[in-house]
């Protein structure tokens, strides 16, 4: 059951933030540069749910104010973060607890506010600052440590000290739960009464009692008069509430405890407790006797029957996982459970600190996919954010003097393509959310072409910080989708599929046309691009342009004025269109590649050769395709490049990046 999430935050004055409102979902990875603000963003949150915070910690000071605000206090600027919570209504307790906090029934929402104010006096001069947290849209609904023992966030810093935290005994994930199955105190106590006679044992023998002597008339000696100065040895802490939190976990054959394991698997460790400590518990695992009977006599249907066997001890009931239908057990219980469930929201900031990439991808794949507890990170893991949901991603960027937040919720892609861009971005580790700019390619020849093209032009993009996404299709717009909601500096190359309309009469004497593919046009031809139509229909589909703004005055080109909108089209090929605009001299390029990676012998070479010589430049590349395969040609061709031969549309696409990000980032 995917339990309540944040599902708006709206921040204003705070920190990085100005202005800003973004939408989030049951999942959540925040990405975006250092310094961008992705951990005050968490701290936002904090000043809310967090019951670690005191009130201490929830008054604020000038500092916490945006820099570009002047003399805040004094002019009396407030600080408002406010956050909506939805997918609640199936708690009951939740709903009970936050009635007040109500803002929407359709869908039901609930809102929390906090707000940080001048204080005035009687003449409305300032004299302090207070803050308030209250619930709904009334500020005399106060939210409370009480209404946060039904609602809260938990977070794992990214500078943690896992083994700290798993030896914290009474805050440690796996005292904490120990405690929540609620053992009987009867039970504890039979322990510990054992475990206190097999203690006498040890200490009772010749050589400890000597040592204890020993130990005691030395101290004597060295305390003189001091009272109660009467010492005993114990070799374990018996105490029923204290032999809880003696239990610690070890690993592997030999028992290796935390303080022996490595900084990646402590982390494993540690947050694998932490995500068990926030399940829902609105379902027990384990239910005494008698409180079986009780639930039992709530259950005219036997329902409980079904999903429990009598443990061997016969003190309890034990949940059969195998059998599990948590709709229907979640229902029932959600009714008849008394105890009062905490919703607590999980935030894990740089959850990839000391992993390898493989358990990144393991961890928080089942984490990101499979858990039902709401989770917020913040990341600068490409191995992460490949196997992060589509719509679960929020970009960080810094602009005008201020940090921007840009949200994939709600992306509006069909089904199929989200599927296919979760594949593609898990097999290319995410890299279209890391780019400064990002330059879409429909093909293995552009992703290696273009780099060497941005250096012959004098620019190395990693300078600039723009990745290439080759997506081995011509499918860009969930791509641009993707990109225009983060708000992340994009342009697309394309080919430009020329062909040619030939007329033709069918067999039922009706003149028809038809498009021909694969050949040089001359001025005379009737012809259209694939490539433009299929851009141009990207573009008004998405409402980045309507169809009269691609309207095209006499004399012009529909690429040229595609280019206005961020895509370059080119004419034929990227490869053939570089055969066209190379010289006689620039096809020796194409000819010194081809020597090098053909399996024939000369007469393989020669035939190639007469191809480009005639202007035959589809058969040419036809050649390439069949011998060699494109992609390995293109590998080879592109440190041989040189700028003249390079088709104008390509040089312009780089150059648009390029200036698209200088302006994006000054």
């Amino acid at each position: 059951m995917n339990s309540p999430y944040i599902s708006k935050v709206i921040i204003n004055n705070y920190k990085n933030f100005k202005d800003v409102e973004v939408n989030l979902n049951h999942k959540q990875v925040v990405i975006g540069e250092n310094n961008v603000g992705k951990s005050n963003f968490i701290k936002a949150i904090q000043l809310i749910l967090d019951r670690s915070y005191s009130d201490f910690d929830r008054v604020l000071d000038p500092s916490f104010f945006h820099d570009s605000i002047e003399d805040p206090e004094k002019n009396g600027v407030e600080i408002n973060i406010q956050i909506e919570i939805k997918n609640y209504e199936k708690n009951r307790h939740l709903v009970s607890q936050l009635s007040d906090a109500v803002v929407s029934t359709t869908p039901p929402t609930l809102r929390i506010t906090y707000k940080y104010y001048p204080i005035r006096d009687e003449t409305n001069e300032i004299i302090s600052y207070s803050y308030l947290i209250y619930k709904g849209t009334n500020e005399a609904n106060l939210f409370t440590n009480e209404d946060r023992n039904f609602l809260n966030i938990h977070v794992i810093g990214a500078l943690r000290d896992v083994e700290r935290e798993l030896n914290a005994k009474k805050r440690s994930p796996l005292y904490k739960l120990v405690q929540e199955y609620g053992i009987a105190t009867e039970d504890l106590e039979k322990i510990s009464t054992s475990i206190h006679s097999a203690a006498e044992e040890i200490l009772n023998l010749d050589e400890i009692s000597d040592i204890k002597k020993v130990i005691q008339n030395k101290f004597e000696t060295l305390t003189g008069l001091q009272h109660d100065n009467q010492l005993n040895l114990s070799i374990y802490d018996t105490e029923i509430e204290r032999l809880l939190y003696t239990i610690q976990l070890y690993m592997g054959v030999k028992n290796r405890p935390v303080s022996e394991l490595s900084l990646g698997l402590a982390n494993i460790l540690f947050i694998s407790m932490i995500m068990l400590l926030l399940k829902d518990k609105t379902i027990p695992r384990i239910i005494k006797t008698a409180d079986f009977e009780k639930y039992k006599a709530k259950d005219p249907l036997f329902l409980i029957n079904n999903y429990y066997n009598l443990s061997e001890s016969g003190s309890n009931y034990l949940i059969i996982e195998e059998l599990l239908d948590e709709e229907e057990l979640y229902t029932f219980f959600n009714k008849h459970n008394s105890r009062p469930h905490t919703v607590t929201i999980l935030a894990i900031e740089e959850p990839e600190a000391h992993l390898h990439p493989i358990l990144q991808r393991l961890i928080y794949r089942e984490i990101l996919h499979k858990s039902e507890t709401s989770v917020v990170f913040t990341t600068h893991s490409p191995y992460i954010t490949s196997v992060a949901p589509i719509d679960s991603i929020v970009y960080g960027k810094y602009s005008n003097n201020q940090t921007k937040l840009y949200s994939t919720v709600g992306l509006n892609i069909d089904a199929n393509d989200k599927i296919d861009i979760e594949r593609y971005l898990d097999a290319k580790r995410g890299e279209i959310y890391f780019g400064k700019g990002v330059i879409l390619v429909e093909g293995i020849t552009e992703e290696y072409m273009v780099p060497e093209v941005a250096n012959l032009l004098g620019t190395n993009l990693d300078d600039y910080g723009i990745v290439i996404c080759n997506i081995h299709s011509t499918n860009f717009k969930p791509y641009v989708q993707i990109l225009q909601a983060l708000n992340i500096p994009w342009c697309l190359i394309t080919d430009g599929d020329c062909y040619k309309n030939i007329a033709s009469i069918n067999g039922d004497g009706q003149q028809e046309t038809k498009k021909k593919y694969h050949e040089i046009v001359v001025e005379t031809d009737s012809i259209g691009f694939r490539g433009t139509e299929l851009i141009s229909k990207i573009l008004t589909d998405l409402d980045i342009c309507t169809s009269v703004d691609l309207e095209i005055e006499e004399g012009s080109d529909l690429q040229s004025k595609l280019s206005e909108y961020n895509c370059f089209v080119g004419y034929y090929t990227n490869e053939v269109d570089t055969m066209t605009k190379s010289n006689t001299s620039d096809l020796e390029v194409f000819k010194k590649v081809y020597s090098e990676l053909r399996p024939g012998g000369a007469k393989q070479q020669q035939n190639f050769d007469n191809e480009l010589d005639s202007e035959n430049y589809w058969k040419a590349l036809k050649k390439i395709d069949d011998n060699i395969s494109k992609g390995r040609f293109a590998q080879r061709f592109a440190s041989n490049i040189k700028l003249e031969m390079v088709p104008q549309y390509i040089q312009s696409a780089i150059t648009f990046i390029i200036d698209s990000v200088k302006d994006n980032h000054e």
